[in-house]
């Protein structure tokens, strides 16, 4: 599997100048944040209903000999004017630690920007890492103060002498604001059996009067208009989501520890769980319990709770769908996106539309035989697509580095997929492929230079465009001289309605009067079996589409 940070394509070697509006290229790119050149990281975007984009980012500075991340807060009009200078409003300048952990960005039920962050202003050891809440007008006014409010909740013990609060999220339903931590305590206790035991490599180690021990849960509170926090509700897992839910509910999904599956509640907005108790959403592992991936999760327009997530089988993984109602109801099983184990699932993309969900996620059948796969299942659970696209479609196969999903978009024909095709340990071609309601590809189109660099990005789209923020290193000469202008944080405008313009132009609207059946190495099929194959269909009027299909 691929991991995130190695690949990373998205965007447009050459770079243009700030502009009145954005103007949709496969080209050009916008530097931003210009003053400081480089080392932004963690970009997090959101769209207003009225056209704005809010961009909120960290970037890496040196003060007194001691290396920080500072966050920064930026909007644009619906014309892309960014408003609040080159560099935006710098939100926190407080010390942090030199690495950096998630923090959240959500927009306050009468449109002000939320944002929690976390900091070591009150202990610059790095022992004990804060969160605060900060809230800001969309003209950039403080409304919680500059300095936020501190997150403070109660000691599980009392001797802890370190404190965390990390991994933090935001989550508005209704008129409900609800914040979540990762809070993590660091203490001592009288060693004994049940407590310390000796080294395999010393064991004849004798028992210490003391051990250092630790304790961490999920603690989620409901934040009121004033910054006021209520009770905190104690969550003790790994992983957590929060998503809203009918009448200033949210859904929480989260892992259990007896076989790293899922559950679920409905808080709430006294943090109550609704149910009767917590629903099993998956009993299947999704880990082998060193690292839990988090679900992506998304509510569709019946207020379901679409998930997909990894289930494990033996080593390696397989892609499924679930779903969750808002009377508790999930489905028995969930279903594998391309209904086969086989293979192995890496990293996957999600977009929700109506009663559906389309997923994106990498697929590597063998060590040389990698796919960038996608397919449409609904909230029963049933596979939307039909045919030879019941089990999904085939975008793009490579032999070695394998696909990044970037993101999935629902238009009104059907669905944007957003990837990359690595083409290198950190370098990939950037694909824009439009997909109708049946499975036909529309277009497909190729962004930026090939093998293009970037290490994160952040996307948001309207009807027409997809804004694709990304932040890249600076790149080097043949004789290891940086190349001005390389590195920094960019943005691109990139058409997603209108005409490809180039590698594809296909239109499949009229009756299909030809269907024919390849391998892959060209050879005439007469059925499909287990394995991909090239589907060429040819319509009334002599259009041809070609598709790769999974059986």
């Amino acid at each position: 599997m691929k991991k995130f940070f190695t690949f990373l394509a998205m965007a447009a070697l050459a770079i243009g100048t700030m502009t009145a509006q954005w103007v949709p290229s496969d080209t050009e790119s916008t530097r931003l944040d210009a003053e400081g050149a480089q080392g932004q990281t963690q970009m997090q975007t959101l769209r207003t209903d009225d056209g704005k984009i809010i961009l909120t980012w960290l970037r890496g500075e040196r003060v007194n000999d001691y290396f920080s991340y500072q966050l920064h807060l930026q909007l644009f009009d619906a014309n892309g004017n960014a408003m609040f200078g080159d560099e935006g409003i710098v939100v926190c300048d407080k010390p942090t630690r030199s690495w950096t952990t998630a923090y959240a960005l959500a927009l306050a039920p009468n449109g002000d920007i939320l944002i929690a962050y976390n900091d070591i202003r009150n202990d610059l050891t790095g022992d004990n890492s804060e969160a605060f809440l900060y809230r800001y007008t969309q003209q950039g006014e403080p409304v919680w103060g500059a300095d936020g409010i501190l997150f403070n909740p109660a000691k599980f013990h009392e001797n802890a002498f370190a404190i965390e609060d990390a991994s933090l999220k935001l989550c508005v339903s209704g008129d409900n604001i609800y914040f979540a931590a990762t809070h993590i305590e660091y203490y001592m206790e009288e060693a004994n059996e049940d407590n310390w035991s000796p080294s395999p490599w010393f064991p004849n180690q004798e028992m210490p009067d003391s051990v250092q021990l630790d304790d961490s849960a999920w603690m989620i509170v409901k934040v009121s208009d004033d910054g006021s926090f209520s009770e905190p509700m104690r969550l003790n897992s790994t992983i957590c989501t929060m998503d809203a839910a009918p009448e200033g509910n949210i859904y929480l999904v989260y892992d259990n520890k007896e076989n790293y599956g899922l559950d679920a509640q409905l808080l709430n907005n006294e943090l109550t769980n609704v149910w009767e108790a917590p629903v099993t959403v998956e009993q299947r592992a999704i880990s082998s319990g060193s690292f839990v991936p988090t679900p992506i999760t998304a509510v569709n327009e019946d207020n379901n709770l679409m998930l997909t997530y990894r289930v494990l089988a033996s080593f390696y993984g397989y892609q499924v769908v679930n779903q969750l109602t808002p009377e508790g109801v999930t489905a028995s099983e969930a279903v594998s996106c391309n209904n086969s184990i086989d293979g192995d699932a890496g990293s996957a993309s999600m977009g929700v539309k109506e009663n559906r969900a389309m997923v994106a996620w990498e697929w590597a059948y063998s060590a040389s035989e990698n796919h960038m796969n996608v397919n449409v299942i609904d909230d029963d659970n049933n596979f939307f697509w039909n045919g030879d696209l019941t089990y999904g479609l085939s975008l793009e196969t490579n032999d070695m580095w394998g696909f990044t999903p970037v993101k999935v978009i629902p238009v009104s024909v059907g669905w944007v997929v957003l990837y990359g095709n690595c083409t290198s340990w950190n370098g990939a071609n950037f694909m824009v492929v439009k997909i109708d309601e049946f499975g036909n590809i529309l277009s497909t189109k190729q962004i930026c230079e090939d093998n293009f660099k970037s290490n994160g990005f952040a996307v948001t789209y309207d009807e027409n465009n997809a804004y694709i923020f990304y932040t890249q290193d600076p790149q080097y000469d043949d004789n290891w001289n940086e190349i001005p202008g390389s590195g920094g944080m960019f943005v691109m405008c990139v058409d997603i309605n209108g005409k490809p313009s180039s590698i594809e132009d296909v239109q499949t609207s009229d009756e299909i009067v030809k269907t024919e059946i390849f391998t892959l190495d060209g050879r005439p099929a007469t059925e499909m079996s287990h394995g991909v194959y090239i589907v060429r269909k040819t319509d009334a009027n002599g259009n041809v589409t070609s598709t790769k299909v999974m059986k």
